[in-house]
């Protein structure tokens, strides 16, 4: 995390709030607050059920999120590690380090959890998102660049409301939660032009990184790579200025370690070294990345889109989530201008290279056109063959894409003021604003929670281990919501989360469950009952040793009949039915 140089002071109001008119550094932040009320109303469906109402449509990632934030705090308070469990993929278990488990949230937000259950509190974090990214980029633009309070505000607005935050709300909360990555870039800058004596930067840059690992790691890795787009940027610009600060950004460095480590060394330890470690990507290798056109064509979640265009989006690579790179072409006009007006700004030519670097890496490793891949080559097929970054998702730059397209925003509106054009400052922001304005996100009811889970399961043994059908995974991620509603009193084979298969390859659910639930799967899957015999009885009974289940219980689902027959002939008995569920008593 290396520095980010602040703005060029040419005049003897740059970088003071004298620099603007109250009248138009007010109406600036008004329009800022104004975009950013759009933002917030973004969730509006949520607000009137909070606690019955769901993201749509990637359930199963909400769900994912819903499990961690109520198992981590109850694993504390059982004294149980929160960095490893067995209470989903018995007996194996789960690495939380390797998921996107939203453990220091969990923690912080533990009394909203226990009053009012783990979906309000993933809500309330979706709630919270675009402010704290608005918050976020204001104090970098501030503290880092230098500016005044109204262009400040246009650009930390632009960063929030922007497809790359909003977008992500659908079931990717740790990419919405991005608050620090530019409060990181931004006190880099501090760390390399603190006094000689002065380390305060490295402790605020050791604790905020800490708190981000916890939070949200890939938020911390595009912290990281945009400051040392930046830094570079600024080495070959202004090389003597470097030199000076080179020392300073190394002692603030070694503070930031010294406060980093101590805290996060063992459960990164766990994560790239564990038992549960794994490499490469779960997902399809040069899929998930941005379309060509995706930078100029609107989605169905902005305020201000034609059917036409919201149909051709629907077409790039991945759901809405993974639609992140839309900046509009007033925003890329803006950039490019201030670009070629300002190229003897360092904080221009650093932004506006790191908007360009990283927008090309968000294109990923075989560029798409129009919905179509192509074979040409992206500069991201380098970084796909890296370790660490194997792992990463070319699509995910979008937000450091929109966060460097934010800082030129800010610098444009801010130049254009300071020699005299205030007019055309405010015109800027409402046209590179207008476009970026957030439709309200689309909700749908969470799914009710059968009785049981909330009466008989809660009273069952701690550790009781239970077959849950429909058999927990990606497409049936609701098991774990139920779960979690019967406080994680018993464990169960299978779930919907990232672990290592028998080669120790990153795959969502990890190693393939053994061959009673593959065939169980598949029923869910299809409806299908398979022919079954002797042999499939025998091999039921040899698994359900090996999960050393208790009881199977069968939950609502769209297959519930072709899985209850299943199970019925393998244990050659019917279930009891109670509180909306089937169970079959093992013990």
């Amino acid at each position: 995390m290396i520095a980010v140089p602040t703005a060029r002071r040419t005049g003897p109001e740059s970088g003071s709030d004298q620099a603007l008119p109250d009248a138009v550094n007010a109406l600036l932040v008004t329009l800022a607050l104004v975009a950013l009320a759009f933002g917030v109303r973004a969730t509006s469906g949520l607000w009137e059920a909070p606690g019955g109402r769901i993201i749509a449509p990637n359930t199963a990632d909400a769900f994912h999120y819903t499990w961690w934030l109520g198992h981590t705090p109850h694993a504390i308070s059982q004294g149980e590690s929160p960095f490893f469990t067995r209470d989903m993929n018995w007996p194996t278990g789960v690495s939380a380090m390797n998921n996107t488990t939203l453990l220091l949230p969990a923690v912080l937000l533990f009394p909203v959890t226990w009053l009012a259950g783990p979906l309000v509190t993933l809500n309330l974090l979706n709630l919270l998102a675009v402010p704290l990214c608005f918050a976020g980029g204001y104090w970098a633009l501030r503290r880092a660049l230098g500016l005044p309070a109204g262009p400040a505000a246009i650009g930390a607005v632009c960063f929030a409301i922007s497809p790359a935050v909003v977008n992500s709300l659908v079931g990717h909360i740790t990419m919405s939660l991005a608050a620090t990555l530019p409060v990181l870039i931004g006190l880099s800058v501090q760390a390399w032009r603190a006094e000689p004596t002065v380390s305060r930067p490295g402790v605020w840059l050791g604790l905020v990184a800490l708190l981000q690992v916890f939070t949200g790691e890939e938020v911390l890795f595009q912290a990281g790579f945009g400051a040392l787009l930046v830094a570079l940027v600024a080495a070959v610009g202004r090389p003597r200025e470097a030199r000076a600060g080179f020392g300073r950004l190394l002692r603030n460095l070694g503070v930031a370690f010294a406060v980093f480590l101590p805290v996060a060394a063992y459960p990164l330890y766990l994560q790239f070294l564990g038992p549960m470690k794994h490499h490469g990507s779960p997902f399809l290798l040069d899929y998930y990345a941005a379309d060509l056109l995706g930078f100029t064509t609107q989605t169905s979640g902005l305020l201000l889109h034609s059917e036409a265009a919201a149909e051709q989006s629907s077409k790039f690579p991945g759901g809405i989530e993974e639609h992140l790179a839309f900046l509009g072409w007033p925003l890329i006009i803006t950039g490019a201008a201030a670009l070629v007006l300002g190229r003897r700004n360092l904080a221009i030519c650093c932004a506006a290279v790191g908007l360009l670097v990283s927008g090309v890496l968000s294109l990923g490793a075989r560029i798409w056109v129009d919905g179509l891949q192509t074979d040409v080559r992206g500069p991201y097929w380098i970084l796909q063959k890296l370790p660490v970054t194997e792992a990463s998702l070319a699509s995910r730059f979008g937000l450091l894409t929109v966060l460097f397209a934010a800082a030129l925003l800010a610098l444009a509106v801010h130049e254009l003021r300071r020699v005299g054009y205030p007019f055309a400052a405010i015109t800027a922001a409402v046209l590179c604003l207008l476009p970026l304005l957030p439709a309200k996100v689309t909700t749908v009811e969470a799914p009710q929670v059968p009785e049981y889970f909330t009466t008989a399961a809660t009273q069952l043994p701690k550790g009781t281990n239970v077959l849950l059908l429909p058999y927990p995974w990606a497409g049936a991620a609701q098991t774990m919501y139920w779960q979690s509603a019967a406080d994680y009193r018993f464990q169960m084979p299978g779930g919907y989360f990232l672990g290592p298969n028998e080669r120790g390859e990153a795959r969502i659910s990890g190693a393939q469950p053994l061959p009673t639930g593959r065939m169980l799967l598949e029923v869910q899957r299809s409806g299908q009952i398979p022919a079954l015999d002797e042999a499939a009885r025998a091999q039921a009974q040899k698994d359900l040793q090996a999960w050393q289940s208790e009881l199977i219980v069968l939950g609502p689902d769209n297959n519930h009949e072709a899985l209850k027959q299943v199970v019925t002939y393998l244990l050659g008995r019917p279930p009891t039915q109670q509180g909306g569920v089937a169970v079959w008593d093992l013990r």
